[in-house]
């Protein structure tokens, strides 16, 4: 199961918020090298605001070992803020309807089948997430072999916008996902997933962007 976190339903959750930046800092800072915000072995950036939603997975000792995060761009987010060169030629989203998808991470220390269902059941919460909220797409900045072969695999055909070169030398490029039930039920046939892999607190926020 993928558990939905954010600032007003971490305290329900132990320490997965901390552990969230913890897995951020050895994903993106020691293994990428990325050149970012971090603190006592924690990642962050100005986008961790109260909008922030976190979809993580965790090990039976409550580790996070597979992240994403999301950001309604209705609030100042990555691509528009930092990353003018990734815009989409129809201009930096605005909406309710279109949601920031960024810092997908699965631990390479996972054995390989695992890694694979993490990686197919967060991208099946990003999708059920976005129902709930009744966001039609996700803007996201990837490496191309997730968009060419991780995406398509699980189902999904991203539709790439613009490409750039990182400072850590990095290939990344800008793409929309879009959301469908339709294509919730292929992602999820494909996957072999017979029910929701999202597990909402009870008392969790709505996010109305």
């Amino acid at each position: 199961m993928i558990d939905l976190l954010t600032i007003e339903t971490a305290h329900h959750m132990g320490t997965a918020l901390i552990e969230q930046y913890k897995f951020r800092y050895r994903q993106f800072v020691l293994r990428e090298k990325w050149d970012v915000p971090n603190y006592n072995g924690m990642e962050y950036d100005q986008f961790d605001t109260p909008a922030a939603v976190y979809l993580v997975w965790r090990d039976d000792r409550g580790a996070v070992r597979g992240l994403v995060r999301l950001l309604p761009t209705t609030q100042p987010y990555m691509i528009e803020s930092l990353w003018p060169e990734l815009i989409p030629d129809t201009g930096a989203p605005r909406s309710n309807s279109v949601w920031e998808n960024t810092r997908f991470a699965v631990d390479r220390d996972l054995p390989p089948a695992v890694r694979k269902q993490v990686t197919v059941e967060l991208i099946v919460a990003s999708m059920e997430f976005a129902l709930q909220q009744d966001v039609r797409s996700f803007l996201i900045v990837s490496p191309r072999a997730i968009l060419e072969r991780t995406l398509p695999r699980a189902g999904l055909q991203p539709e790439v916008q613009k490409s750039t070169l990182l400072p850590s030398g990095h290939a990344v490029s800008s793409a929309y996902v879009n959301v469908s039930i339709d294509r919730l039920m292929a992602v999820r046939h494909k996957a072999g997933l017979q029910r929701p892999v999202l597990r909402n607190h009870p008392r969790e926020h709505q996010h109305a962007a």
